[in-house]
């Protein structure tokens, strides 16, 4: 067994997987406090799960996702957690005495999906893990690579991007892009994702509702098939917590990209499918590199 752990923009998780299955998780959502000295806390919130998981079970390996340019185990730089910036992971959990691999998040949800998942079985394709940031992947048969889709410049001089840049894919088709536009036009703040998703399905008739959903749904979009006319993929599959709102969001997705002339030939129109694995895609398949 191993422990596979997730380290996003808005909340922590730990896991005992066994190849494609989680035997045991804990998670945690930050909270104001556990933000202000968000470093200190991910690394003590790390070593106590670890230690009872060690406890308990025979562990071969520790694999960690998250998001940011990674080099041997050092999280360089992230926009999204930038206090983490130069962490070096092997280090601060090296009296487990396990060996620990670091990659980028976006590759370890797209190798869980590819191995075990929604992707087994295609040759061409990309996953795009959609959270706070957007993270993207794209697999040619044997070949499979990071792809920045998150801060391909949608709008000059756009929204500002954790970044640095304006106008950035992720700040108009993240879930955080999201989010923020459900609290500036429905009134619904510092609730959690799954509060916001019950509230959008209670009142999907409702016009303000409708027109939150168009507005992303049309950004989104206009992404996307940028996405699609420079790889043209069979298939794209959808990871991280857009992968909830399946219900709410692929369908107005699929609807808008047929019936707009948004890319250069609808023939390449690829397969929308949402992970296996969901929001645990980065946790299991961050096991898979070692």
């Amino acid at each position: 067994m191993k422990i596979g752990i997730d380290i996003g923009g808005s909340h922590i998780a730990v896991a005992v997987t066994d190849k494609n299955l989680i035997v045991e998780k804990v998670e945690y959502v930050y909270e104001k406090d556990f933000k202000k000295e968000i470093r200190k806390n991910i690394e003590k919130y790390l070593k106590e799960k670890i230690a009872i998981m060690l406890e308990k079970y025979e562990i071969k390996s520790i694999g960690i996702s998250l998001a940011g340019y990674i080099h041997e185990n050092t999280l360089i730089i992230s926009p999204n957690l930038p206090d983490l910036n130069g962490i070096n992971f092997s280090e601060v959990l090296s009296e487990f005495s396990v060996p620990v691999f670091v990659n980028v998040d976006s590759l370890c949800a797209a190798k869980a999906e590819k191995e075990y998942g929604v992707l087994k079985g295609y040759q061409k394709g990309i996953f795009l893990v959609i959270g706070t940031g957007i993270g993207g992947v794209l697999f040619d048969k044997d070949y499979i690579s990071v792809q920045e889709y998150g801060h391909m410049v949608l709008v000059k001089n756009g929204n500002l991007c954790r970044c640095g840049k304006k106008g950035c894919f992720e700040t108009y088709g993240s879930m955080k892009a999201f989010k923020d536009s459900v609290e500036e036009n429905l009134g619904i703040s510092n609730h959690s994702g799954e509060v916001i998703r019950a509230y959008i399905r209670e009142n999907k008739d409702d016009m303000k509702v409708k027109q939150v959903i168009s507005n992303y749904v049309d950004d989104f979009c206009f992404g996307l098939s940028n996405i699609i006319d420079i790889s043209m993929p069979e298939v794209i599959g959808f990871g991280g917590s857009f992968s909830y709102y399946e219900d709410i969001l692929l369908q107005k997705i699929e609807e808008k990209l047929k019936e707009t002339t948004l890319f250069i030939d609808k023939k390449f129109m690829p397969k929308l499918l949402i992970g296996n694995f969901h929001n645990d895609a980065g946790m299991i398949g961050a096991t898979l590199f070692n």
